[in-house]
């Protein structure tokens, strides 16, 4: 199968039809990552469809780490991407008979912005039809930035496709349902070095990440598969699972890395959410506005997670939150199925009168079940 390269030399994008615009199945799809030459990387997208199209354009968001080869042209980044053509090429073109030289009726053009991100467009001067419905567009080349994946919580580096448009000759305006997400399962780094870092005041902390790992001397984990009333039930954890979200204690506070070979999932499973029992940990930084938050709220309770109560959080790579359901509890606070929780190196509520009081800090006059503070000792009422 051979290629002829035809180098985005404009950039100039398809203007934006604000006619009616009609959905269609048809869709665009993106390849793995392959190793062309050195340290050269390039993935092919193609169109999948039924329908017949004269034009097209999309913008793709490239994942942190990888980056879209380009030179400068005009004061604008112009992609280093290029058009794919076999015997069964799906662009029309005419074939000089003697220098065997192809002129094609269509133009890709390629633009890299300030993100890092592309933008791409393909027109025909006279809106001649793609020769096939389906068939690779183009490819993109691009480097690795090792160092940067490395620092990376998500364990595969996820291709974002939007903006898309398929036009026909007709100048009729399909638009298939945006293609969300599609991480690079193979030609990326593995390995994995990440920082944690856990408060000498909070000592309490959240953790996911990518890889199977030992726990470092100094840190604990801990799982949460059940609650009762407003007290969280831990399960103490030996190590730390790929994927597996976690409450950390850390009684001197942590600060360190931890290293793994990151866990790839297959193409059909894209997310970097994961949800275990009542925690659900982010791989990739993002916002939340419901569920519990870890929040210390300096009312001499300590940290507990709270109610979010519509209120948007950042949630950091690497990090969790609570997801019970069904439940209508302001704040969570720790219990723990071992015989040495941590709740007695977090809550500690000295009473000289022999009041008792919850794990929030307030004095209780007729305690039913559940943990509580009385003197220097948690007790538990049944």
């Amino acid at each position: 199968m051979k290629k002829i390269l035809l180098l985005f030399m404009m950039c100039a994008l398809l203007p934006r039809v604000t006619q009616a615009q009609t959905p269609t199945d048809d869709t665009f799809t993106v390849s793995d990552l392959i190793l062309l030459s050195g340290d050269i990387y390039g993935f092919t997208v193609s169109l999948s469809g039924a329908g017949t199209y004269s034009a097209y354009n999309l913008d793709i968001a490239i994942p942190q780490g990888i980056n879209v080869m380009y030179e400068e042209s005009g004061g604008k980044k112009v992609a280093y991407a290029y058009m794919y053509e076999d015997d069964g090429t799906i662009y029309p073109y005419t074939e000089n008979p003697i220098t065997h030289k192809k002129t094609f009726s269509h133009t890709v053009t390629g633009q890299v912005d300030d993100s890092g991100n592309l933008r791409v467009a393909c027109s025909s001067n006279e809106s001649t039809e793609l020769t096939q419905t389906s068939g690779i567009l183009f490819t993109v080349y691009v480097t690795l930035d090792n160092s940067a994946l490395a620092a990376s919580f998500s364990p595969k580096p996820i291709v974002k496709l939007s903006g898309l448009n398929l036009t026909t000759k007709a100048a009729v305006k399909y638009v298939p349902a945006d293609f969300s997400c599609r991480p690079f399962t193979t030609g990326i780094p593995t390995s994995r070095t990440l920082p944690v870092n856990v408060s000498a005041t909070n000592k309490i902390g959240t953790l996911i990440v990518p890889f199977d790992t030992d726990l470092p001397s100094g840190l604990k984990a801990y799982s949460c598969n059940s609650v009762s009333g407003d007290q969280l039930v831990l399960t103490k954890a030996n190590s730390i699972e790929a994927c597996k979200p976690y409450i950390v204690y850390a009684p001197s506070g942590y600060s360190g890395n931890l290293s793994g070979t990151a866990v790839l999932s297959n193409a059909s499973n894209v997310t970097d959410i994961f949800t275990d029992g009542y925690l659900t940990g982010v791989l990739t930084g993002t916002t939340v506005n419901t569920g519990y938050i870890l929040q210390n709220k300096n009312n001499g309770a300590g940290p507990l997670f709270y109610d979010a109560e519509g209120v948007t959080f950042s949630l950091p790579a690497g990090r969790c939150y609570l997801t019970p359901s069904g439940s209508s509890v302001k704040a969570f606070n720790f219990s723990f199925d071992d015989a040495t929780g941590i709740m007695d190196e977090i809550v500690k509520r000295e009473s000289e009168d022999g009041a008792i009081y919850d794990l929030s800090g307030r004095r209780v006059s007729n305690p039913t079940n559940g943990i509580y503070i009385k003197g220097t000792r948690k007790v538990i009422v049944k």
